[in-house]
């Protein structure tokens, strides 16, 4: 979630105030309190639109997919590892080829693994990593999306392959860009979740493996039907949309803490029976605080729902400020701070305490510029990624870069 410009000083001193032990008000130490649970409601792509697109185009795995990879991860540079954290330190780290490093029509934000998906960590003979990016006004179609589906197999030579996500229309005869900030995934079975955007009363798209197209037009600069077939802006595969919840209360707002939240981050908690999705919501203004939800799995890898509403099981609200990730394991929380100008917060929060690491006298301690979090109950390794290319981060007089890193949940402080 991009900072506002012309908020970032402000920001970076009200962020600092409000951590700090003793301050008026609330601070990042405060525990969790409990707060109004909110509703979703689902609403399914039609049936008979995923089989139309099914049997025009060539449906393929995800392993496929991620076996067919056209970028190389790489060794992160000196600025790109002065972005990773600096407690816990990341114990993997991964950086983007140039292109993807330095983007800036597409920035990256979510994040979510095989270790989400199946419980053995692996999807089919795969190891994958998913990273979520939407598309910027430079690109021209803000908050278009794709996925960054990496081969995760061989650590010292992962790569990866690009996925536009897509919403077909009611009868299958095209499709057309889906649109979602990306700020948090969950990824269990063969559902990926992903937050839509702010301001609006869509909450969750939710695409599927099952429907992945490879496309039959890679030239044409344009999605859905075209005179050369199928395309997707030049892109080989997209994902289908099987469907999306909107909030109970109706359009969200990211300007109140109050009323409807906007979904900022997500994640899976396989801890819980049945397992659940995690949210939580970004406010640049340090005087709203954030809340956290929780909402429990049904049937088909859905999220459980009476006469089409989803409730959540749990509610809470954090005065961590600018929270960009969440993620719960055993009955803790865990949400990611950032900051404008220095190394964001990972605070770990019950309703009795939150905790942070601490780097020296500081808790600024996490990455520069972090996304979301997620969990690899696999490998007991959580992940994460930062937001910023090193171009952004020189035009601000930084340095920092693009990177996705993981390290223990062992090494994270418990509240």
């Amino acid at each position: 979630m991009r900072i506002p410009k012309v908020m970032l000083l402000a920001l970076a001193v009200v962020a600092g105030a409000l951590a700090l032990p003793g301050t008026a008000g609330a601070a990042y130490s405060d525990p969790l309190t409990t707060t109004t649970k909110q509703g979703l409601v689902w609403h399914a792509t039609p049936a008979a639109a995923l089989t139309a697109l099914d049997s025009a185009l060539p449906n393929v795995s995800l392993n496929t997919v991620v076996n067919d990879t056209s970028y190389a991860m790489t060794g992160c540079t000196s600025a790109e590892k002065a972005a990773l954290p600096k407690a816990p330190v990341a114990t993997k780290a991964l950086c983007w080829d140039s292109e993807r490093a330095g983007s800036t029509a597409w920035v990256p934000q979510g994040i979510t693994t095989s270790g989400d998906a199946d419980n053995d960590g692996m999807w089919g003979a795969d190891k994958i990593i998913l990273s979520g990016w939407h598309g910027t006004e430079a690109l021209g179609r803000y908050n278009d999306a794709r996925i960054q589906a990496i081969n995760y197999n061989d650590p010292a030579s992962a790569a990866h392959r690009m996925m536009y996500l897509a919403v077909p229309n009611s009868t299958g005869s095209s499709f057309s860009a889906a649109q979602a900030h990306m700020g948090g995934m969950a990824w269990y079975g063969d559902k990926i979740y992903v937050t839509a955007e702010g301001n609006t009363s869509t909450a969750i798209r939710v695409f599927s493996t099952k429907h992945i197209l490879q496309l039959t037009d890679t030239t044409s600069n344009a999605i859905g039907k075209t005179s050369g077939g199928y395309a997707a802006y030049t892109y080989k595969y997209a994902m289908m949309q099987v469907g999306y919840y909107t909030y109970a209360g109706g359009t969200c707002s990211m300007a109140s803490d109050t009323g409807v939240p906007c979904f900022s981050s997500m994640s899976l908690d396989r801890s819980t029976t049945p397992a659940s999705v995690v949210t939580t919501e970004y406010f640049s203004d340090q005087s709203l605080h954030g809340r956290l939800y929780r909402y429990p799995m049904g049937t088909d890898y859905l999220l459980a729902a009476s006469s089409g509403t989803v409730a959540a099981t749990e509610a809470f609200r954090s005065s961590v400020g600018n929270m960009q990730g969440v993620l719960s394991n055993n009955g803790k929380w865990y949400v990611a701070h950032s900051s404008a100008t220095i190394n964001g917060q990972l605070w770990s929060q019950t309703t009795t305490s939150s905790k942070a690491a601490t780097c020296g006298s500081t808790s600024a301690c996490w990455a520069v510029h972090p996304e979301a979090l997620t969990y690899d109950s696999s490998t007991g390794l959580v992940w994460s990624q930062s937001e910023w290319s090193t171009a952004d981060c020189t035009a601000k007089g930084q340095t920092c870069g693009r990177s996705v890193f993981a390290m223990p949940l062992s090494s994270i402080p418990a509240a």
